[in-house]
Parts: C-alpha cells; structure tokens; sequence
C-alpha cells in the first residue's frame, strides 16, 4: 500500500497544481507518448545550451506523425572566430520528421528550415569576401531542406539538401545511391564509405549572385563567345596553370562547358550539373584524393541548362494523346512510357487515375513490371487493388512483389486477402507437370504460399502442401502448419473465412490423391 501511495503521489507531482485544480489533466495525459517525447526533448535542449545560447517560442511533438516542430528560434553559438559574440541565428520554423511508425523497412529522416537569417559573424572569415561579393550583410533562406531517404532492404538511399537564398542563387543537391553504407573492419570509428552512386544532380538556379560576379569577371567571360575563355580558365585553374593536356574524360565535361557557358551568359537562369554514366558506380575516395582527374572519369560529370529529366520529359503531343479519346491509338511502349509518368509524376504532372488507364491493359496482358507499378502506386490509395496487382507481379516474378504482398496483408482482413486472391487464381488449372514428383509438388505448394512464381494463394498452397504432406514430406507439413499459424494469429474473423476455403481445397487434394493415385506413384 505504501508503495501505490508513493507511485501515486509522484505521478501527481508531475501534474500542475492548476491543472488539477480544474480535472483537466488526467494520467494518461501525463504518460502520452508525445508528452514523454517532449521532455526528453527539453532534456536535450538544455544540453545543447552548453553550446550555444538559445532560445525559442514553441515545441511541438507529434509522434503519430514522427514530426517535432519549433518556432521563433535565436541562437548565438559559441564560435572560434567570433570574438565578439556577433553571430546571431535566426529560425522561424524548424520542422524534423521522422519515419512514419507504420513503414519499418525505410528510414526517412528531414529537416525543414523556414525563415533562417544568419549574421556575417557566424561564417569564419575566408567567407567574408563572398558576402561582400554579393553585397550581403546577412545570410536570409526562407527555405531550405535536408533529406534523407534509406531503405534497409537494399542499403539504397536517396540524400537531397535545398536551399533558397535571398539574393544569391536557388541550389538543389540530390544523390541516388544504390548502395549506402560503411565497412568498419579496419576502423569501426572511423568506418570508410562504401558508396555506389546512381545519379547526382546540382542546380543552381539564378537569384542575383550572376548580376554580382558578371560585374568582377572580365569581358571575354561574359561576352557572346565567352565558352572557349571560361574553358581556358577552368583548365588552368584545374592544372594549377601547368602546361597539360586535359585528360580525355575532363575534355569531355569541358566541351558541355564551351557549348553551355554562352547560352547562360545570354539568359543567365540556371546551369544544371549532372552525372553522365549510366547503371552505377563507385565511389574510390582514396583514387579520387591521389587524383583529381578520377572525378571525370567516374562520374563523367556535364553541364547543361535543365536537368536531363526535363530533357527526357514525355513530349506535350504525346502526353496530350495519352490523355485523350485517341489513346486507344497508342503503341503499348508509348503507353508504359506516359503511363509511368503519370504515375510517378517524372517527366509528366502526376496523375495517378490518368496512369492506371493506361497501364491496366498492359497489366492484364500479363506486363509483370508494370503490374509491381501499379501495386506500388495504388497501395495507400487502393489497398485491394494494389494486393491484385502485386498478386499477378509476383506470378510473374518480379523482385519485391512478394515484400508488398506481406505489408499489404498487414492492411487487409484475412477475408479480402482470401477473396482477392481467388479472383486471381480461383479459375487456374492444375499445370500437366505439377504431380510428377513429389518435389514438384512441393515447389507448386512453396510458389503459391511466397507468391514468387506464381499468384499467392494460400488455398491452392495448402491443397498442394496436403497432398506431399499425406506422402511424407516433412518440408510441406511444416508449409501447412505455417498457413495454421498465419489464420490463428488473424483470430476467429481470420478461421471463420478460412474455413470454407480449407474445405473446398481439402476436398479437391482428396479428389486429386484418389484419381491420380499419388500413394502407388510415389511408392515406385
């Protein structure tokens, strides 16, 4: 008794006398998840005080939506080079958000910062000439983004850091690895970066820094036929003004140099560099520092004026056909390619309905891959759908079908997973090879329970799993058992839809194991 009278008390001490005053504030409100999270956040602002003098409006936590915001922040960090104590930083909004609680194989981390003003004084002062440069006293971003999307799978990763700066430029970074990692076994403190690179874009978009260096640069940089000088400048500065060649791989990015400087310095909006390789490669840190010319060899960088995605964007004519009465018209490569813009919004405005017009033909005619499309893209907006979709991908093989099969169960009532598969699968045939063996029957029964390879289904899964279980084989006895597992966890809805399901296709293996006579076959 004595400790429920202290549990309860210190319980109470957390609740403000005022609330309790009014019965507003209830223990549950005390122990709220959000309510735990925010003062493990106060916590770690205190410490963050050691280092800097800080102070801010409001802090909101919403774990439910893995956001935390803060508003009206004013920082003055302890820096070397700021004797005086002059660096001031200004924050209206910064928003972390997390990875939603319900996704487990990604992690998105990103923060968004709204209305940052930083003072001259929190640069060290090799940066000071930039500022002045660009006649700023202060650094003002209204907006600025950083990005990180990981996927534990397959270790791919998607980083993006945006950055609009008031009187200077708009600069974008983004990165796609297909691989992202470290390997420790040399020094698990300072692991080394084992980084397999997709595409890397950056985009500088034009806010006022151009109209501040055109006026310092000298005239055969900004004139008509400024491309072969800005070539020269780049390769002396490159060579350290040593009378070299340029490798074959740097000439390759300086031609894209010559041919896009002019038409910036004519309409000076934005210049776009770019990753020229295609499929993947590595990134070798060590080649790269013992020499530089690895940068143009690997990643085969060139300048342009756009994104090449813009360059590769489906053309107005075709998208319009896409769109209407004449679509019917279309080649089927014509429809997958606009299909998939719209679906994913690269190369056209997304517009998923418009997609799935187009793609459902293909799907059905049996397009595996555009089938694993539209199971993606349907899978918030359209659950059972996607589920049929990703059914038909994964009869057909496609890597991660049977991954959004599982996730997508943890949505659906074990009825509809039962019923949508019998729409796929109901009307399918026994294949003539499917009671040769015992081990072809075991494999039948292992495609339809994984759903790689064939439709999952788990009756025709179980149906198959029965017949070589009855001849012995232990490997399909522990598939049935699985299937067990699977409906008891799903609880009385889940073993009353399945019950008839399991007598249809019990029925239908005993039908099999007389007529086909399975026990003589298989004691030859």
């Amino acid at each position: 008794m004595r400790r429920l009278l202290a549990a309860t008390a210190a319980v109470s001490a957390l609740i403000p006398a005022a609330s309790q005053a009014q019965d507003k504030v209830t223990l549950w409100d005390v122990l709220s998840l959000d309510r735990i999270a925010q003062s493990f956040l106060h916590s770690g602002i205190q410490m963050l005080r050691t280092q800097m003098d800080l102070q801010y409006g409001d802090l909101a936590v919403d774990l439910r939506r893995s956001r935390v915001t803060m508003t009206d922040i004013t920082a003055w960090p302890f820096l070397d080079w700021d004797e005086y104590g002059e660096c001031e930083i200004n924050i209206g909004a910064l928003t972390l958000v997390g990875t939603p609680i319900d996704i487990t194989d990604r992690f998105n981390g990103k923060a968004r910062i709204s209305g940052l003003t930083a003072t001259q004084a929190c640069f060290p002062s090799e940066t000071h000439m930039g500022f002045e440069m660009a006649g700023l006293d202060t650094l003002t971003i209204p907006r600025m983004t950083i990005d990180m999307d990981y996927g534990m799978p397959s270790s791919d990763a998607l980083v993006r850091i945006f950055a609009d700066v008031d009187g200077v430029a708009t600069f974008d970074l983004s990165a796609d690895f297909s691989y992202f990692w470290f390997d420790g076994r040399d020094d698990m403190e300072e692991p080394d970066p084992v980084w397999f690179l997709d595409t890397a874009t950056l985009s500088v978009e034009n806010k006022g820094l151009w109209d501040a260096l055109s006026g310092i640069l000298p005239p055969p940089l900004t004139g008509e036929n400024s491309g072969p000088a800005m070539r020269e400048m780049v390769v002396s500065g490159m060579t350290g003004g040593a009378p070299e060649a340029p490798s074959p791989a740097m000439n390759a990015f300086l031609d894209s140099l010559e041919q896009v400087w002019p038409q910036f310095v004519a309409n000076p909006e934005r210049l776009v560099l770019e990753t020229g390789f295609e499929g993947d490669v590595y990134i070798d840190f060590e080649a790269i520092d013992d020499d530089p010319d690895e940068i143009f060899v690997l990643f085969e960088p060139k300048l342009a004026l756009a994104p090449a995605r813009v360059s590769a964007a489906v053309p107005v004519a075709l998208l319009g056909q896409a769109t209407g009465d004449a679509a019917a018209d279309l080649s089927d490569a014509d429809k997958a390619t606009v299909g998939e813009a719209l679906l994913t919004g690269v190369g056209a405005p997304r517009n998923v309905s418009a997609g799935v017009a187009l793609l459902e033909p293909l799907a059905e005619a049996g397009d595996a891959g555009i089938a694993l499309l539209l199971a993606k893209a349907l899978e918030a907006r359209d659950p059972d759908a996607a589920y049929e979709w990703a059914l038909k991908a994964g009869a057909g093989g496609e890597a991660g079908a049977t991954a959004l099969l599982d996730k997508l169960e943890n949505t659906l009532d074990f009825a509809t997973v039962l019923s949508l598969q019998d729409s796929v699968s109901g009307a399918d045939s026994l294949p003539s090879d499917a009671l040769q063996s015992l081990g072809a029957i075991r494999e039948q029964a292992a495609m339809r329970l994984s759903g790689r390879g064939a439709a999952r289904s788990y009756g025709i899964a179980a149906m198959y799993a029965m017949l070589a279980s009855a001849a012995g084989d232990p490997e399909a006895a522990d598939m049935l058992t699985e299937i067990d597992e699977l409906v008891r966890l799903g609880g009385d809805a889940a073993a009353a839809a399945w019950s008839g399901t399991e007598a249809r296709y019990s029925d239908l293996a005993m039908e099999v194991w007389v007529e086909q006579d399975l026990p003589a076959r298989f004691a030859e």
